[in-house]
């Protein structure tokens, strides 16, 4: 027969390894629910159909040019996301054209809101053309992880200051490598066939 103070030794370890329980299996809830969300991996061009107009006219001394709204996506590369063909994109006008400015970047498919927030690290200019690279991250709904993303527009005014721009734009996205969710031990089996498959040949 137990004491009284043998019980309650008893009730305290049992509730220590229960609280120990309770926080296990919160860590690995909330592992699974990081290893369920995916990269955003979307890579497409998309155009102005407006007019676009630099701040001074010129393309080549330009501090901002006009995101020439609407812009629609055309080409697609590369696609989790449901972006879709003709889609509108919403880009920061008039946009930033200098080294170090910031803008953003935003579209809404079937799956949600996307944004992205741009910092310009690169500018090229020739004599009637101007060439932006911008990098940043891209962020969606639950069930993506924020991704690194790289944008570019490129403006040509063949006919000098004053004339009419013309413009293209791209965005791209970077994946991180990572592990393969749900592969397990049929996965791994497979992986070690592989490189003993390769390692005979060699």
């Amino acid at each position: 027969m137990c004491s009284t103070a043998e019980s309650g030794q008893n009730m305290i370890k049992s509730r220590t390894a229960i609280a120990a329980l309770c926080g296990a299996v919160a860590t690995l809830s909330l592992m699974g629910g990081a290893a369920n969300a995916i990269p955003i991996s979307v890579a497409f061009n998309f155009v102005p159909n407006g007019t676009l107009t630099a701040n001074t006219g010129d393309v080549t001394t330009a501090t901002t040019i006009t995101s020439g709204a609407p812009d629609t996506v055309t080409q697609i590369l590369q696609n989790n996301v449901m972006l879709a063909a003709g889609q509108a994109i919403n880009l920061t006008s008039p946009t930033p054209v200098t080294l170090g400015a910031t803008f953003t970047k935003s579209f809404t498919t079937a799956l949600g809101a996307f944004s992205e927030a741009l910092t310009i690290t690169l500018v090229t200019t020739g004599a009637s053309s101007r060439g932006i690279t911008a990098t940043g991250t891209i962020t969606g709904p639950a069930g993506f992880d924020p991704t690194p993303v790289f944008y570019s527009a490129s403006y040509t005014q063949n006919n000098g200051p004053g004339a009419q721009i013309n413009g293209s734009f791209n965005d791209s996205t970077t994946p991180v490598p990572g592990p393969v969710v749900g592969a397990g031990l049929p996965g791994l089996i497979a992986a070690c066939g592989g490189l003993l498959a390769l390692a005979r040949r060699r």
